[in-house]
């Protein structure tokens, strides 16, 4: 019975070993990443790393006015939201399309978005990215992200492609537009994710009440653009998905409404 005992516990400090090396890696593949995107403004600029401790420690520019919070706003999360103009300057941050060598992400969420004193996104925390082979336009891997913004084909399949970002980007511009939570309390008042809780009102013939109060003409058809490509980002397929390019230039074409 004692080398039973002694066994499972030896067993435990084998998994916790392979966890610290797990975690190592992943750390390390944040820090590689974030130094190949830290001339891109869109990201936040990596100064350092301390290989000192048990775990690297990274050390990252300053951003004055920290993280986004759940809701995609400022500060605690029942916080005021961002202005309308701020929430679109930030969704069109994530332009991974930028690099020579597409790089996923696997985890894009408000949480990963912090916000320098001029107001501008920052992304960060390539803790899960992955860059596929040359000639390759997927991998598969271990399962990996957050729920509520996580693709279900990649949950289904394991197959990174660059669309889980598309996916997850999707997700995002809904919080961002909703100013709730990825994973909130549906009108049935069960929990589900956002993309459950648009598709259910807009079934029901409701309609989805963005979050901001001085709403105007322009804005409205603004919201309601964000809304469509937010939407068709979240298609169940992903030949039904737009690539990030044109996320991009359609997010870039609904903020110069403004202008207009």
């Amino acid at each position: 019975m004692r080398l039973y005992f002694g066994a499972e516990i030896d067993d435990e400090i084998i998994l916790e070993k392979e966890e610290d090396c797990g975690r190592q890696a992943e750390v390390y593949n944040d820090i590689v990443l974030s130094t190949q995107v830290s001339n891109q403004s869109s990201f936040l600029k990596l100064l350092g790393c301390s290989l000192e401790f048990h775990l690297p420690v990274i050390v990252f520019e300053y951003p004055e006015n920290g993280v986004l919070n759940e809701r995609g706003g400022f500060g605690c999360e029942d916080g005021p939201l961002l202005p309308w103009n701020v929430r679109l300057k930030i969704a069109v941050t994530y332009l991974h399309t930028a690099f020579s060598r597409i790089i996923i992400h696997r985890d894009i969420k408000p949480t990963n978005v912090f916000l320098d004193r001029n107001w501008s996104a920052k992304l960060t925390d390539f803790t899960f990215s992955v860059s596929p082979p040359e000639g390759k336009s997927w991998i598969e891997d271990e399962v990996m992200g957050t729920f509520g913004y996580m693709d279900p084909v990649y949950y289904t399949t394991g197959l990174v492609t660059e669309y889980i970002d598309v996916f997850s980007f999707g997700a995002f511009m809904l919080v961002l537009l909703l100013g709730r939570p990825a994973i909130l309390v549906g009108t049935s008042g069960v929990h589900c994710n956002i993309l459950g809780y648009v598709k259910d009102l807009q079934e029901r013939g409701e309609s989805v009440e963005f979050g901001i109060n001085d709403l105007n003409d322009v804005r409205c058809s603004q919201m309601k653009m964000f809304l469509e490509l937010a939407l068709r980002c979240c298609e169940e397929r992903n030949e039904d998905r737009p690539k990030m390019i044109l996320v991009a230039k359609e997010i870039k074409l609904i903020e110069g409404l403004l202008d207009c």
